[in-house]
């Protein structure tokens, strides 16, 4: 595990400040789990050695997210929660404080918006797989093609792979089919719902619904009618309730002032920079250094560079300002995402540059 040798707090949530307090030893690693307050609003902590999650073993990495999980679970029974993103970090108490108070709008809003709210996840699945796909031998298609097969000898490679395609095409149909009558029958009663990609063939609807505090009663009937509908055909799985995990995530993130000045000094800019400046800097270099139309053996290194550099620099323009100073304090960004959002950025620890 590459983990650095001193502590700082590991963030999990933002709660209101009237429900803070001391949850016990349910963090990572058994950290005992405090709020850090500012008077309005509280981060969830607890002590932790800084450790780069894409670097560690998936099995570590699971045992965290879990651990992670719990501790938001447990809390978000007596409070509203906005979570933050898994492998989150502040170096101590003060930058925690920095943190709420950059965040302090979208913090309040998001927890505002989902106070009364919880995520439900669903998970819809053939309840006979292998009955559903003996459905398909009776298909024209299927027919058609395993009547070209040569009398008497058995296919050869390429007639199965083509029949298997053919067979595969007909089930992610049907899956589609089943699919969007379930999400239409749940979104009746409950529009926000986060349809998440499906990674198994058994698998038809793999969902996130918010749903009111008090409602999972009205979920279980709603579910039940569901299984009638479909005659038993469809097993349903529902999983919660959670906090808002796939509807608002909060990552926060702080850039160094001397990252930012490298940045600006890779693209060859000034003191201060509008986001064109940026755009347009970034824009003429690699007009130049792309391996495209470079052949110097360090032009994709160089390439990688300044669009590393790019991309630092205008996230702090779109999201702080414009200006940079290398002796400044460390610039907090944060922003409140949906599952969507995070999908498109890597998963990887986040914390200050400094």
């Amino acid at each position: 595990m590459t983990t650095m040798t001193t502590h700082c707090n590991y963030l999990y949530g933002v709660i209101p400040a009237e429900r803070a307090g001391h949850f016990g030893p349910i963090g990572l690693d058994g950290g005992e789990v405090r709020t850090v307050t500012d008077g309005e609003l509280g981060i969830l902590v607890s002590p932790a050695a800084w450790t780069d999650f894409a670097t560690v073993p998936p099995e570590q990495t699971l045992l965290c997210l879990a651990q992670h999980q719990r501790v938001l679970e447990r809390v978000m029974a007596d409070s509203p929660l906005l979570p933050l993103k898994f492998g989150t970090y502040a170096d101590d108490d003060a930058q925690t404080l920095a943190m709420l108070g950059a965040g302090r709008r979208e913090f309040a809003a998001a927890l505002d918006t989902y106070a009364d709210k919880v995520e439900v996840d669903l998970a819809a699945t053939w309840a006979d797989l292998p009955v559903v796909l003996a459905e398909f031998s009776q298909d024209k298609t299927v027919v058609a093609m395993k009547a070209q097969f040569t009398q008497g000898r058995p296919p050869t490679t390429e007639q199965r792979v083509r029949l298997g395609q053919a067979v595969k095409r007909l089930l992610d149909d049907r899956r589609s089919q089943v699919a969007d009558k379930l999400a239409a029958a749940l979104r009746s009663h409950w529009p926000h719902l986060v349809v998440n990609p499906v990674r198994d063939d058994s698998l038809i609807l793999n969902a996130a619904l918010l749903i009111p505090r008090g409602e999972q009663d009205k979920l279980d009937e709603v579910v039940a009618q569901l299984d009638r509908d479909h005659m038993g055909h469809v097993n349903f799985r529902c999983v919660g309730p959670l906090p808002p995990y796939s509807f608002a995530t909060a990552e926060v993130r702080t850039i160094s002032p001397a990252r930012l000045d490298a940045a600006r000094q890779s693209l060859g800019l000034g003191a201060s920079a509008s986001l064109l400046e940026i755009k347009a800097a970034h824009r003429q270099l690699l007009q130049v250094l792309h391996p495209d139309r470079n052949s110097d053996p360090r032009a994709p290194e160089l390439t990688h560079e300044i669009t590393v550099a790019y991309e630092s620099l205008e996230e702090f323009a779109l999201n702080v300002r414009h200006t940079f100073a290398a002796d400044g304090p460390c610039p907090v960004i944060v922003k409140v995402r949906s599952v969507e959002d995070l999908r498109r950025r890597p998963n990887a620890a986040s914390r200050s540059d400094a």
